[in-house]
């Protein structure tokens, strides 16, 4: 009798965690069974959309929504929200969006980031920050389900102030994004062409390692510029029009972003 599917899930310590319309389920993966159930907004008619873990708490994303909801995986509990769209408008300006709001596609925390990607095509980094306990208490929690405690590690706060916005993005939704070992290549910058971060990390020193951020998504657009690389294309050579589908401009494109993340 249900008219809805799973919308989106992830391992979150020993359990999983499922996106289920407005709701939230945590499921013990060896039981079967569900733990808890909890809102993932206070607008009912909101629906999941996607789930990233880090640490002792999950980012969640709302369907057709510019804010992301911080929760913790142990207590479940609402720790922050942040608002993408003001910081988009800001940087980009509201001509480079036109009449589109700001919705969240995509989702990832990789090299100690949470990586957001728009409806809008638009691809933003912000870096995770850790809010440490009253008198540097070490929390840890019992496991109803039996003896097991386990102690508590970094709770992956997010501050807008120090969010990093690429000049590069798609000309539409941006569909995913993905994260691999790279080669190490220290005369490389690190994290490519992006606005908002004034304090972008140079180091070269040992003991550091390289990540390639990948995001999906069709066409390529630099905010910079707005389309007009597509538009010339297709005056040089009008016949493209006739497939328009493979243009350059409109073609799937992967983005890619070299980062230089500490392996301690």
């Amino acid at each position: 009798k249900q008219h809805h599917s799973v919308r989106c899930m992830t391992v979150v310590h020993d359990r999983v965690w499922c996106g289920y319309r407005n709701r939230i389920h945590v499921v013990h993966p060896r039981a079967m069974k569900i733990e808890k159930s909890f809102d993932a907004h206070p607008r009912k008619d909101s629906q999941v959309r996607q789930l990233a873990w880090h640490g002792d708490g999950i980012w969640v994303s709302i369907k057709l929504d510019s804010t992301l909801r911080l929760f913790h995986a142990h207590t479940h509990q609402h720790l922050q929200d942040i608002d993408i769209e003001p910081y988009v408008s800001k940087m980009l300006g509201t001509g480079k969006l036109g009449f589109s709001f700001v919705r969240i596609t995509a989702l990832m925390v990789s090299c100690n980031r949470l990586w957001i990607g728009t409806g809008n095509g638009v691809i933003i980094s912000v870096p995770l920050t850790e809010r440490n306990n009253p008198g540097g208490v070490v929390r840890v929690y019992g496991d109803d389900s039996g003896d097991k405690v386990t102690a508590g590690t970094i709770v992956p706060y997010c501050s807008m102030a120090h969010a990093q916005l690429s000049f590069h993005g798609h000309r539409n939704a941006v569909q995913f994004f993905t994260a691999v070992p790279g080669h190490a290549d220290l005369s490389t910058s690190s994290g490519g062409e992006m606005a908002g971060d004034k304090s972008t990390d140079s180091s070269t020193q040992e003991g550091i390692k390289s990540m390639l951020v990948m995001s999906g998504g069709e066409g390529y657009i630099d905010f910079r510029m707005g389309d007009e690389d597509g538009e010339a294309d297709e005056a040089v050579n009008p016949t493209v029009k006739l497939q328009s589908f493979l243009t350059k401009a409109e073609r799937s494109h992967l983005i890619v972003w070299q980062v230089m993340v500490s392996e301690d």
